[in-house]
């Protein structure tokens, strides 16, 4: 008993500095073969894996005896396991020092939560114009936030490896990579095929247009990057811009809830564009900031996803109130057609000249920074006398910051996109 004793011993006392030295991106798989019938390690079959590792069996390679020392030695033995939002089990041996993410709104939270620095890769949205805003011609338009964030060796955000598009992924650029964890979004049903090919855990992760969803996968980020102090505080953040508008549409009449036609995806092909099956006549059942800013979101009975309504659906509505989203950069607005389009023009908010251009809520997922940025306009738009101590500027202001960490960042949006400096 005390040979084995010392034997383990002297293993730990090797495998120690051993573990601090090793490459934190060599993550092998997502099973580690080492670990008993209950997935946690014993110090009998630590033990017993090194020393015939040592001795030459080939059975398990140097990253799962690296990976079993230290669930045994950080983790009491037992590998970290969380639910993902597609409700799959993903198991941990190390934690996470190098991330790929697949969707914008993922990166959103990593950067948040202060992980910059770990993304090895990115996709064509968050490099493209998802995260921070670029023009038609791929031009940056906030260009010192984009230079505020900088990575490893002074690159930017936009010049890591691309791995990959909205629907496809580049599997073989992936696993050279060598990231401990994939961050992909709902939907896809592709986490064990990432889990299969890259070799390392995949979280299911996105946001939706309700705040309780993005609190979920605010905590389940914090929970897999180890920042649960991080992501509490953000969410704390989030949930204190929802009571400061909260608290005062609470309080009014149910008289004085307007009914709103809501467009997210604007109107710049008038009506319905036929190729991408949206515009003025696309709506959203649900969308929390229009219901918290005070509105009676006229399509909340609508049932299924893609939701189109006929135009005469909009006109029978007769909304006191229509916002259009501005989907582009190019100074295009779908608020002129709504005003300007005869069929519309016997609307209750069109004859009262109650149209407003508001923020686009998508970007390849659903941004944070915008539900809270429409909460908090729409809110100035349907009760400006309630909400006219609300200084937009500064609260956008604030919501970059901790997002990103970068001050200015809506004021330099607004400098393009003006529309929001009408309820300042």
């Amino acid at each position: 008993m005390k040979r084995t004793f010392l034997r383990f011993t002297l293993l730990l006392l090797f495998l120690t500095p051993l573990l601090l030295l090793m490459n934190p991106a060599a993550a092998s798989s997502t099973q580690l073969p080492c670990a008993g019938e209950d997935n946690e390690i014993s110090k009998e079959e630590l033990s017993a894996v090194v020393c015939a590792y040592m001795l030459g069996d080939e059975s398990y390679s140097l990253d799962d005896i690296g990976d079993a020392a230290f669930v045994y030695i950080f983790w009491d033995g037992r590998p970290k396991t969380l639910t993902d939002m597609s409700d799959r089990q993903v198991t941990f041996y190390r934690p996470v020092e190098r991330i790929i993410t697949t969707n914008p709104d993922n990166s959103r939270i990593v950067i948040a939560l202060g992980d910059l620095e770990k993304m090895v890769s990115t996709d064509e949205a968050t490099r493209g114009s998802s995260v921070l805003p670029k023009d038609e011609e791929g031009n940056k338009l906030a260009p010192k936030a984009w230079e505020a964030l900088q990575i490893y060796g002074g690159g930017q955000l936009d010049e890591l490896p691309e791995t990959n598009t909205r629907r496809e992924i580049d599997y073989e650029t992936m696993a050279l990579l060598k990231p401990d964890v994939v961050f992909d979004s709902l939907g896809y049903n592709r986490g064990d095929l990432v889990e299969e090919k890259v070799g390392c855990p995949c979280v299911d992760a996105d946001f939706g247009f309700t705040f309780e969803e993005n609190y979920i996968q605010i905590r389940l980020l914090g929970e897999v990057l180890d920042r649960e102090a991080e992501a509490e505080d953000l969410e704390n953040f989030v949930q204190s811009k929802v009571d400061m508008v909260k608290s005062v549409t609470d309080q009014l009449d149910e008289s004085e809830i307007p009914t709103v036609y809501f467009a997210p995806r604007g109107a710049k092909k008038g009506f319905y564009d036929s190729v991408e099956g949206r515009d003025f006549t696309r709506t959203e059942a649900v969308y929390e900031p229009l219901t918290i800013a005070g509105g009676n979101n006229l399509a909340k009975d609508c049932t299924g996803e893609n939701i189109n309504v006929a135009p005469e659906q909009i006109v029978a509505w007769a909304p006191e109130y229509i916002f259009v989203a501005w989907s582009s950069w190019d100074n295009q607005t779908g608020k002129d057609f709504v005003m300007e389009t005869p069929e519309l023009s016997g609307i209750p908010a069109v004859k009262n000249g109650n149209v407003y251009d508001c923020f686009y809520p998508y970007s390849r997922g659903r941004p944070l920074d915008r539900s809270l940025l429409n909460m908090m306009y729409m809110a100035k738009c349907l009760h400006p006398e309630e909400f006219k101590d609300l200084d937009l500027e500064k609260e956008g202001n604030d919501i970059y910051k901790k997002l990103f960490g970068v001050d200015g960042v809506f004021t330099a949006i607004t400098d393009y996109q003006e529309f929001p400096k009408d309820v300042y």
